[in-house]
């Protein structure tokens, strides 16, 4: 049995896995294991479909770290000027 794997960033079929030994199989008309995929693919009653695609994943912004410590420092600070002293 396979499965197909996805690009998360293009959403388009990346590789194809084979379950029985977790292999990772290229596209790539000559690679056996691609062929007999094919040939396996080509007898199932649903097919899995190349050409599926799914929804990109869109990259996270990057996070500004020293910022975030900043802000938090602040907050703190603001906590503490609130304490009672004495």
């Amino acid at each position: 049995m396979y499965v197909l794997n996805y690009d998360t960033m293009t959403g388009k079929v990346l590789n194809v896995k084979r379950l029985s030994d977790n292999a990772y199989i290229p596209l790539d008309e000559r690679n056996m294991d691609y062929q007999d995929f094919l040939k396996w693919n080509s007898k199932q009653t649903t097919p899995l479909d190349l050409n599926s695609t799914i929804e990109p994943v869109k990259p996270q912004p990057v996070r500004d770290l020293a910022a975030e410590i900043d802000e938090l420092k602040t907050k703190v600070k603001d906590l503490e000027d609130k304490v009672p002293k004495g």
